[in-house]
C-alpha cells in the first residue's frame, strides 16, 4: 500500500468496533517507533507515551472512574454517562496509550509547536496502525486535565488524551472529505 493509500485508509475507528483480542507487544512497539520519527523543531522530541494494558489498564479505568465520580460530587461538570463510557471503553480496548506533551525545559518553542509535534507523532502511530490493519482512535475527553496524578505526570507535562489501538473487528467506512480544491487559494 502506498503512503497516499495509507493516508486515505486511516480511520478513527470507534473502540466499540475493536475486536476483543490482545495485541502483541511487538505491534505496540512498532507504533511507538514510528511515533518517535515525527518532525519537531529544535529536536525537542516533546512526545511521551505510557502504555496501559492488562491489570494496569483495568486499575487505571477503575481509578479514573472513582476520580471522576468524586470530582462530579465536588461540582465538576461531567455527565454520569460520560464517566461510564470512558471507563468502559478503557476497560474494553486491548491497549490504551496515554499521549503526553513534555515541552522543552528551556522554553525555546511556543507550546503550539510542541503540540503540533506530539500530534504528528500520534499521526505516525495512526498511519502505522493503518498499514498493520489495526483499529485506532485518539480520545481527548474534556476531563483529561484531571488525570495528571493518575498518570503520574511530571510538573511540566500535559496529558493530551489516549490513543486506543486493537484488532479490527469490522471495517469502519470512510467519512469522506470535501473536495480539497475548495480549501485552497492559489497565489501566483
Amino acid at each position: 500500500m502506498s503512503v497516499t493509500e495509507i493516508i486515505k485508509n486511516r480511520r478513527a475507528t470507534p473502540p466499540r468496533l475493536f475486536a476483543k483480542k490482545d495485541l502483541p507487544n511487538g505491534s505496540v512497539e512498532e507504533l511507538l517507533r514510528s511515533a518517535n520519527w515525527a518532525p519537531n523543531h529544535k529536536k525537542t522530541e516533546p512526545w511521551r507515551f505510557k502504555v496501559y494494558r492488562g491489570e494496569a489498564k483495568a486499575k487505571l479505568a477503575a481509578d479514573a472512574k472513582a476520580l471522576l465520580l468524586e470530582k462530579q460530587k465536588e461540582g465538576y461538570p461531567v455527565a454520569p454517562e460520560k464517566i461510564e463510557k470512558f471507563a468502559s471503553t478503557l476497560e474494553r480496548v486491548p491497549v490504551a496509550i496515554a499521549v503526553i506533551l513534555q515541552p522543552d525545559p528551556a522554553g525555546r518553542l511556543p507550546e503550539w509547536e510542541e503540540l503540533a509535534a506530539v500530534s504528528m507523532a500520534v499521526q505516525n502511530m495512526w498511519l502505522t496502525a493503518t498499514e498493520m490493519d489495526l483499529a485506532a482512535f485518539w480520545a481527548t475527553p474534556t476531563f483529561i486535565e484531571l488525570f495528571d496524578e493518575l498518570l503520574e505526570l511530571e510538573n511540566n507535562q500535559k496529558s493530551l488524551g489516549f490513543f486506543y489501538v486493537g484488532q479490527v473487528m469490522m471495517d469502519f467506512p470512510s467519512p469522506g472529505r470535501q473536495d480539497w480544491k475548495d480549501k485552497i487559494e492559489w497565489k501566483e
